[in-house]
């Protein structure tokens, strides 16, 4: 997958030269030109995308969608034409699953190259005819605070498969309040924790991953010595149902035995 990127990436470079006049960079390829992530390249999509008020055409290496270009949704990076950062969104909110679209509105909001409010505005002011109900669903799933692709991915998952209480970036303390993590995503309400489990998270800020490794090997246990179920989520788990059914279960059974401890805890304490 990151070589089916980096061959987008030069595939997009190639093209710069030979662009209509008309014509401007779009969706994944106005990613590329804007510096934003491309959360994922499935095989068979390592094509360059370009909008185009003219024609719609599909080659093998080359999607031309018939869009209408506005003043204010077309600007110039480094001699490139390309959609703006908002107007890209928009188009990968329209276009692009779910996940992907999210992962990558997030992104743009996290880095400040866009506020919820601007994208909120744009879209109103450039209404589309068709799949609104995808630009809608992008909006209602926003959240700045995620920080990688991944916990982007993950967050939607987790509305996909109605999996509710994660909080992006949850500080949890011991019982005495002292700090213990801040994890990826937490359900305090069951003292539940879903972690992205990527191998580069080893090298941030450690250049022996074998240390970074201990350190946070003992800070899972001690997570789980105050009760917190810890889930380790890779890249791979991303794309499949079977870990996070596993986690809405664990919610499920927890929500269970705390409702169950509460009906118990109600008698005793009429009795007193």
């Amino acid at each position: 997958m990151l070589k089916r990127g980096e061959d987008l990436r030069i595939l997009v470079r190639s093209f710069v030269p030979d662009l209509p006049h008309d014509a401007v960079f779009s969706h994944r390829s106005a990613l590329l030109v804007h510096g934003l992530p491309v959360p994922y390249v499935d095989k068979g999509e390592v094509y360059v995308e370009v909008a185009s008020p003219r024609s719609s055409v599909r080659q093998r290496d080359l999607v031309v969608r018939r869009r209408a270009l506005q003043p204010d949704t077309v600007e110039i990076v480094e001699g490139i034409p390309v959609t703006t950062v908002v107007q890209t969104l928009l188009d990968v909110a329209r276009d692009c699953p779910l996940a992907f679209a999210v992962a990558v509105a997030d992104a743009a909001v996290h880095l400040g190259r866009v506020t919820l409010e601007e994208f909120r505005a744009h879209q109103a002011a450039h209404p589309v005819r068709t799949r609104q109900s995808r630009i809608t669903a992008v909006l209602e799933n926003i959240d700045g605070r995620r920080e990688t692709v991944a916990e982007s991915i993950c967050a939607v998952r987790f509305v996909e498969y109605s999996i509710p209480g994660f909080e992006p970036q949850l500080v949890v303390c011991d019982a005495d309040g002292r700090f213990l993590a801040r994890s990826d995503f937490g359900n305090e309400a069951v003292k539940v924790i879903a972690e992205f489990d990527g191998a580069g998270k080893y090298y941030i800020d450690d250049g022996d991953p074998h240390r970074a490794f201990e350190r946070e090997r003992k800070r899972e246990y001690a997570l789980r010595n105050e009760g917190w179920m810890v889930f380790r989520i890779r890249w791979a788990d991303l794309f499949s149902a079977d870990l996070f059914l596993r986690i809405k279960e664990a919610v499920r059974i927890r929500e269970t035995e705390i409702a169950a401890r509460d009906r118990l805890a109600g008698p005793m304490q009429g009795a007193q």
